[in-house]
Formats: structure tokens, C-alpha cells, sequence
């Protein structure tokens, strides 16, 4: 995950919608248990927790008592949605199309 001023939950938050609009998370697949997952990140469960709170509120996950935590399933189209803002994030820092056309070149390769 990415450092800076987010708090940490919203970097779980985002992280986790990152990962399901890209289909790294797929539907009914069970998230790491809110204790386990704060040992893998080395943080507070309760920081995991409201991050997972989060994510049900907004139906990216849901929880099955005694059971775990699994994820809600993405929509198509999710995928383009992500990048298209992640271009918007690189333009608003001032990289012009051409150096982000550099950068698919060399993530595709040249023609």
C-alpha cells in the first residue's frame, strides 16, 4: 500500500476496491480476518475492522457471522473505471500524454 496523509483504513478501503475492480479479489472469495490481516500491515485490528466496516456499507464486501469476510463481487467495467482515474491522477501531477504513452510502450512494448 501506498504511504502519505490517507488516513490507513482509507488505504485498506481503496486498496481492496483496487484490487476487486481489477479482479485480483473475485466474488465469495474470504478476506484475511480483521486480526490477521492487521499482523500482515503491522497495524491496529481495530484500523482493519473499520476499513471492513467501510467496504459493507458500500457493498464491496460482506460478512457471515463466525464465517469471515468475502467479497460482494465486482461490475464490468470496473477495471477501465480504475484506470481512467489512475490517468487522472497522473495528468493532475503534470504528466503529459506523451510521457503516459511512453509508459504504455514500455508496459506493452513497442510495435
Amino acid at each position: 500500500m501506498e504511504t502519505g496523509k490517507t488516513s490507513v483504513y482509507l488505504k485498506i478501503v481503496d486498496d481492496i476496491k483496487r484490487r476487486v475492480a481489477l479482479g485480483i479479489l473475485v466474488k465469495d472469495e474470504r478476506l484475511p480476518s480483521c486480526r490477521d490481516y492487521a499482523l500482515e500491515l503491522g497495524i491496529n485490528p481495530n484500523t482493519v475492522q473499520r476499513a471492513y466496516s467501510t467496504l459493507e456499507e458500500e457493498g464491496v464486501i460482506y460478512t457471515i457471522p463466525k464465517k469471515g469476510v468475502y467479497v460482494s463481487g465486482g461490475e464490468k467495467g470496473d477495471v477501465k473505471k480504475v484506470a481512467a482515474e489512475k490517468i487522472a491522477e497522473m495528468k493532475a501531477a503534470g504528466l503529459s500524454r506523451e510521457q503516459l504513452n511512453e509508459i504504455i510502450e514500455e508496459v506493452y512494448g513497442r510495435k
